[in-house]
Formats: C-alpha cells, sequence, structure tokens
C-alpha cells in the first residue's frame, strides 16, 4: 500500500475554527468506521481528508487512520505534500500487496481443507491459491479494514471509498464472504465424518478453529457496518441530474444491506450572480436540485458546501473546509429565474474517428462527463454515419445512460434514433444463467457416478455444487467482455461505444484478457488432469468459448484501426494526475488513445467567481498541452446540465467536420 510519500518530515499544525453546528459525523463519539461514497468526481477524497485532518486536530490523544479503496488514488494528491499529524496515518491499499499478506496469513489453512474436502492436489490447490482473479481488490480492501479495526488501534478509520456501482460491490462483499465461509465447512464436513466413522471421535483442530474465528470475523464486520453508533456512510453528491439518480440508486442498496446513512454532504453550491449567464444557469440548476434532494432524501440530513475558487488541495484548504458547511436549506436563497441557453463550444474539435472503428472506449476519473461525451459522440456518429448502425454500451456498474439520455434503458437493446440503439450490461443475469448451466452438468456428473463404488460421495458433491458461490466479484468485467465479442460477431452493428467505469476499475477491466487467460489455462489444466472421473463438457465448452473471445477482444482491442480510448477529463490537478496514469496505462496495454477531451473548461468572462476558477484551469490546460503533445487535445467548455435535447448539439460541436459548430475562442494561447 502506499504510505505517505511526497509529504514533509514535520507535520503541519492544523486549526479548526468552526463556530457553527457540524454534522453529526464530525461530532458523534464512537463512530469507528467512517466511510466517504458517492458518484465519481463529487469530492469523496476531499470530505475523506478533510474530515480526518479535522478529527484528528479535535482529539490529539486519539489516533486515526485515513484509507483509500480506490484503485485510482488520489488522497496523496489531495494532501498535496503536507505531512500529517502524528495521531493520524495514511494507507492507500494495494490490492496486491493485500493479497500477498493474506496469501502468508491464511494459505496453509486453506490449502488443509482443500485437501481435505476435495479431490483435488496440492499442486492444483497451489494454482488455484496463486490465481491473481478479478475482483481480489475489493476483497482485499475489506479485509484490511476489518483487520485494523479489530486491532482497536484507532479511534475511527476513515475510508475514502471508489466510485458508487465498486463501492456497493465492496460493501456486499460480507454476503459473499459468508458463501465462501460456506464451501470452506463443507469441504471439511467429509473429513469430520471419516473421523467420526473410523475413530468414534472428533477433536477440533487448528483448521476448525481456523473458520470459526473467520466466522466470528464475518459476524463482527456485519455488526460494525450495521451498527449506527459505530459506523456511518456519509454520501456525497453535486447538485446535478446525474448525481442525484445516482446517488438515489446507492442509498437504496445501502438501506438493504442496512448500513447506516444519516448525514448528505452537496459539494460545489455557487452563489448567486446575475450578472453572468454561466453562472446563472448553474444556480438556476443547483436551485432546482436542491429541492429536488430535500424531497428525494426525506430521511437524510443534506448539508451544504460552497464551490470553492481554487482546487481543495494541501492540509490548509482542507483543514478550512468544514468551517464553510451550512444545513443545505440555507442555500434555498439562490435564484431560480429562468436562464439564457448556453451554446456548447468546443475548441479543437476531434476528427470523426475512422469508418474501420468498431470500438470506442470513454474512459476517464469519476465525474469528469464520460457518459455526457459518450451519449453526446453516439448522437453525432449516428447522425453522420446514415445507414450504419451505432450501439452505446454501458459497463459502469453504477449506469447513467438512463438518466443521461432520458430514457429507459436496461439489459435490452433500447432504439433510441434512427441507426443508434443502447443497453445497460445486467452481469448478474448472465451469472445466474452460467451458475445454471454449471449446477446442471454438476447434478448430471454425480447422478452418473451415484451407481458406482464410491464412499459418501454427496459430500463431494455439495462441495462442487457450491464452488461456483466461491466466483470473485469482478466476474461481471469477465462476462462484459463476452458480452462485448458477441454483439461484435453479430455484425448488426458497425461500432459499439463504451462508456466505462472510472479510471482504477476500467483499468482492471482492460488488463482482465491476460488474466482470464491464466485463470482459463489453469481450469483447462485440472479439468484435463481429471477428466476420466469429472466430465463438465457444456462448462468446458462454455471456457473454450470464453478463450476464444478474451482473444478476439484483445486483438480487437489493441488494433488502431478497429479500436480507440477517447481519455476524459477535466482542468484540476488530481484529473490530470488521474490522466496522465491512465494515458500511460493504455500505451503499455498497446490501446490506443487519439483524443483527449478537457472538459468543463471555464470561458474567458468578466465575472469574478468564472475569472478565478479560468485562472486554475488554465495552469493546469497548460500542462496537458505539454504532456500530451501525441493526443488531439480538444477543450470542451462547461455547459451546466446537458439536457437530453442538446446533447445532440453538444455532438456536433465535439467532432470535425459537416455541420460542426466551430470554436470561437482560443483558451490558452489567446487569454
Amino acid at each position: 500500500m502506499r504510505l505517505s510519500r511526497r509529504m514533509n518530515q514535520k507535520s503541519t499544525t492544523v486549526t479548526i475554527s468552526t463556530a457553527h453546528p457540524l454534522p453529526g459525523f464530525l461530532g458523534d463519539e464512537g463512530l469507528r468506521l467512517l466511510l466517504f461514497g458517492g458518484k465519481g468526481g463529487v469530492g469523496k477524497t476531499t470530505c475523506a481528508a478533510a474530515a480526518a485532518l479535522h478529527l484528528a486536530a479535535k482529539h490529539p490523544a486519539a489516533s486515526y487512520l485515513l484509507v483509500s479503496t480506490d484503485p485510482a488514488h488520489s488522497l496523496l494528491d489531495s494532501l498535496s505534500g503536507g505531512a500529517l499529524s502524528q495521531n493520524l496515518a495514511l494507507r492507500e491499499i494495494n490490492p496486491q500487496d493485500s493479497l500477498a499478506r493474506f496469501r502468508a496469513r491464511h494459505q496453509q489453512h486453506l490449502h488443509t481443507i482443500a485437501l481435505r474436502g476435495t479431490f483435488l492436489d496440492e499442486a492444483d490447490i497451489t494454482q488455484l491459491l496463486d490465481l491473481s482473479m478479478p475482483g481480489l481488490d475489493e476483497l482485499m480492501a475489506l479485509l484490511e479494514i476489518v483487520a485494523w479495526v479489530k486491532e482497536a488501534r484507532y479511534a475511527c478509520i476513515l475510508v475514502d471509498t471508489a466510485p458508487a456501482g465498486h463501492t456497493l460491490r465492496l460493501l456486499g462483499l460480507p454476503e459473499l464472504m459468508s458463501k465462501w465461509l460456506v464451501v470452506l465447512d463443507t469441504m471439511l464436513a467429509k473429513h469430520r465424518f471419516m473421523v467420526n466413522l473410523f475413530s468414534k471421535r472428533y477433536t477440533k483442530d487448528s483448521v476448525d478453529i481456523y473458520l470459526e474465528e473467520r466466522t466470528a470475523d464475518l459476524r463482527y464486520l456485519w455488526t460494525l457496518l450495521q451498527s449506527p453508533a459505530q459506523c456511518r456512510f456519509v454520501p456525497v453528491l453535486l447538485a446535478e441530474r446525474l448525481s442525484v439518480h445516482v446517488t438515489r440508486r446507492m442509498l437504496v442498496e445501502l438501506s438493504s444491506l442496512q448500513i447506516p446513512v444519516r448525514e448528505l454532504v452537496v459539494n460545489r453550491l455557487l452563489a448567486s450572480n446575475p450578472e453572468c449567464p454561466l453562472c446563472t444557469v448553474r444556480v438556476a440548476t443547483q436551485t432546482t436540485l436542491i429541492a429536488a434532494i430535500q424531497r428525494t432524501f426525506p430521511d437524510n440530513e443534506p448539508w451544504g458546501l460552497p464551490l470553492c475558487l481554487e482546487e481543495t488541495l494541501g492540509m490548509q484548504r482542507l483543514s478550512a473546509l468544514w468551517a464553510r458547511l451550512r444545513p443545505l436549506d440555507t442555500w434555498q436563497h439562490l435564484s431560480s429565474a429562468p436562464a439564457s441557453k448556453l451554446l456548447a463550444a468546443v475548441e479543437n474539435p476531434a476528427y470523426l474517428p475512422a469508418s474501420s472503428m468498431r470500438l470506442l472506449l470513454f474512459a476517464g476519473k469519476g465525474g469528469v462527463g464520460k457518459t455526457t461525451l459518450a451519449c453526446a459522440s453516439a448522437l453525432r456518429l449516428a447522425e453522420e454515419w446514415q445507414g450504419k448502425e451505432i450501439l452505446l454500451v454501458s459497463i459502469d456498474p453504477a449506469h447513467s445512460l438512463s438518466a443521461c439520455m432520458n430514457r429507459q434503458i436496461g439489459p435490452n437493446e433500447v432504439r433510441l434514433c434512427c441507426g443508434l440503439s443502447a443497453i445497460e450490461f445486467d452481469p448478474e443475469s448472465d451469472y445466474t444463467q452460467l451458475k445454471q448451466l454449471y449446477a446442471e452438468e454438476v447434478a448430471s456428473v454425480f447422478d452418473r457416478l451415484s451407481g458406482q463404488t464410491h464412499v459418501h460421495i454427496e459430500f463431494d458433491q455439495e462441495v462442487i455444487e457450491r464452488l461456483m458461490d466461491t466466483a470473485p466479484p469482478g466476474l461481471d468485467e469477465m462476462l462484459a467482455i463476452t458480452r462485448i465479442v458477441e454483439l461484435l460477431d453479430l455484425e448488426r452493428y458497425d461500432l459499439i461505444i463504451l462508456d466505462t467505469a472510472p479510471t482504477g476499475h476500467l483499468l482492471r477491466f482492460l488488463e482482465m484478457p491476460e488474466l482470464i487467460e491464466a485463470w482459463l489455462k489453469t481450469f483447462f489444466g485440472i479439468f484435463l488432469k481429471y477428466r476420466e472421473m469429472f466430465r463438465l463438457p457444456k462448462i468446458t465448452q462454455a471456457m473454450v468459448e470464453l478463450s476464444k473471445k478474451v482473444k478476439q477482444f484483445r486483438r480487437v482491442l489493441t488494433d488502431p484501426e478497429r479500436a480507440a480510448l477517447m481519455a476524459v477529463t477535466i482542468p484540476t490537478q488530481m484529473a490530470y494526475e488521474e490522466t496522465s496514469d491512465l494515458v500511460a496505462a493504455c500505451e503499455r496495454l498497446q490501446v490506443a488513445v487519439p483524443v483527449l477531451f478537457v472538459n468543463m473548461v471555464t470561458p474567458a468572462a468578466s465575472c469574478p467567481t468564472c475569472s478565478a476558477l479560468r485562472r486554475g484551469e488554465l495552469l493546469v490546460l497548460q500542462r496537458y498541452q505539454k504532456a500530451f503533445q501525441t493526443q488531439s487535445l480538444s477543450i470542451v467548455y462547461r455547459q451546466e446540465s446537458v439536457e437530453p435535447e442538446r446533447l445532440g448539439s453538444l455532438g456536433r460541436s465535439l467532432y470535425k467536420g459537416m455541420n460542426s459548430n466551430q470554436p470561437v475562442q482560443h483558451l490558452v494561447e489567446h487569454d
């Protein structure tokens, strides 16, 4: 895990000055776990870091831990080189390091359980345990956090989580862990039975105690996560339509998991300025959505944070954050006067993709506008490519296509307009079908074996049947790849546009072909080794097809004539750092990145607010221009609340060609 690199040796003294009331998550005694979550780009990292600094300064005698579970870590970037106080530690979880520690701590017991309870030998088990499976990052993060809570070294652990979809998967992991423990216990059942059969007495050994301890850990975790006195999940959102939509869905899931949520933090609220058209549009939109937030979340306590004119980086700015927090109802004085519509403006529009292109991925940090630009691009290409068919696909666990297009889009393809359809993948449905196929084949195998002479084969059958329950939480990425290749094979669509998950999880998706090939190689070897005893022809065939599709996906993805990643970012320092990581990873994976859209850039204006924002953005834009010289750099000016009916206009502005609005401003060169 990353520790406090780039930090000074001397700690920074933090002074708290908040005379006004603060929300409970900053004042309630007894909270041991505080999680900040929400849609990407809403300010989770900022709020988590600011809360940690606040609590550590308020209680200097207590120790605190600030943790990041987002694969694309940004806590250190947020702190911007400042040194933490002695009572505050920071850890950015590295799943590979966590997995290595987990194996070192648990591998011997897992080996023993598997050898006692399956037909696999030690070599098979070693191969399986050595696999790097998708989804292990969420599991390792959760196990690390549970261990730290149990140590009771920290008064409270504050967690900067991954964007909404993957955070919900993280919080759903206790259920998966429970299934794993059942499988392990089932493996031991046969061993216990045989010992009782021959010795008439079974005595618990270290392996039984190990399972009992893990089961107790799971009960402890559930008790902690569901305890309002000890745990709090704090959703962070913006007064923007997509952000409210994702938060609503997230709160439904949190409620079903019985994870306590009391407060909401609505970030980046703007003060009224009738002299500025851009500010007027933003304020009007925010005013409408503030009322919607209060109606939509009546059981939660909403708080508002104003827009900071300079990026909230560094110890001093983070420490001052909560002094600006106010109850959300104090923001209702904002003007709700009708606002003039702003024209979409883009400097240096990108070239339209070549007609040979089969796959476009819109990718970037959470909250940079990937979904909006993917939808706008799909509409533009459908308009431009008459007679061709385009499919817009969401592979983000927190789907936003429906909200962006204002159409109900689900697991079945929906026609949006001439030449354009859309779909939001449902990996749960695909996984259910895969499990059903597996269960049917296992049942047929043991029906055949039951007539032969085998001792207590029902134990082996239960173990094998339950093995599918141990599939990791990242299986959806694997299934998404197969669905994409199937769609490409059907040749019903000339182009597939992917609205992807935020950077950290997208990179795992791009690396998935290599992981799947290693996984398939291991399982093929085991099936081949035991083919005389344990034949699963349908599952084997499904795995052969999966292997073919993965290789096909890899070939398309790395062919610049057929696939490209359209990077989307915003003019902030944290987004710049994450975009640099994304582009470097794509170079390593041989994925073409021809275009970089710098979105949400503030246009030149006499308004003091816009001018202050613009000054900071210009410095970051110059860094983009210097660092990304091999990409076409398109600057997309801020348009508040791009409504569905205006996506077409935005799409025409994004690309050069017929009907394209040519830019009228030159942000960097002539400002």
